[in-house]
């Protein structure tokens, strides 16, 4: 009885992992991206929903989008429901068939009420939609991936950067969101010392 009670134990834990949502950095998220937008809902249909960009915070498109409805589970529920009108930040990837997914489920897909976000669990350091998306705009003019960004754990995937640590320091003072990104992602993700223009001559 002993040896059930402490196999089950030692069980526990890969028991709850398969109940576990893997949660990508932003970082990741951010270069995974085929766009990342601003807007809102303009139409809801069974798997998919039609939504008006007002703002490209990366890549392009036409301005009406459908993006497909992701699968709601245990560990990723939706914040609330989908409706026209609904503002949303999106992390996009363009799918097979012409539309466009939210990366990690509920991490791609930002809720946006008067303005703020109604998310509690998201980073605090995103304290508006203007600073998050100016952070982004500020992470993507700074930073670049090498490696293989799909590999489920992040193996040699490292950041370069064309700025100096100090700019970084300066850049990482003016908004907390990119102050977040620089600072929260894989255990082997650092920014150089030095720009990366000297790195690749």
């Amino acid at each position: 009885m002993k040896l059930l009670v402490c196999l089950f134990l030692f069980l526990i834990p890969t028991l709850n992992y398969g109940f576990k949502k893997h949660e990508l950095p932003y970082s990741i998220i951010i270069a995974k991206a085929d766009l990342i937008v601003d807007g809102t809902i303009s139409k809801v249909s069974k798997n998919e929903y039609e939504f008006t960009i007002s703002q490209f915070v990366k890549g392009k498109s036409s301005a009406k989008i459908k993006v497909s409805i992701w699968k709601e589970w245990l560990c990723d529920p939706r914040i609330k429901e989908l409706k026209t009108g609904q503002r949303l930040i999106l992390f996009l990837e363009k799918t097979a068939y012409g539309n466009f997914s939210p990366i990690n489920g509920s991490t791609g897909e930002i809720y946006v009420d008067n303005d703020s976000f109604i998310n509690i669990f998201l980073p605090k350091d995103f304290s508006t939609p203007e600073i998050l998306k100016k952070g982004i705009s500020m992470f993507l003019r700074t930073c670049t991936f090498y490696g293989d960004i799909n590999d489920r754990f992040l193996q040699n995937v490292y950041l370069e950067s064309t700025k100096s640590i100090f700019e970084i320091c300066k850049m990482k003072q003016e908004n907390s969101a990119f102050n977040y990104l620089v600072g929260n992602g894989p255990s082997h993700y650092a920014l150089n010392e030095i720009p990366a223009i000297f790195l690749l001559n």
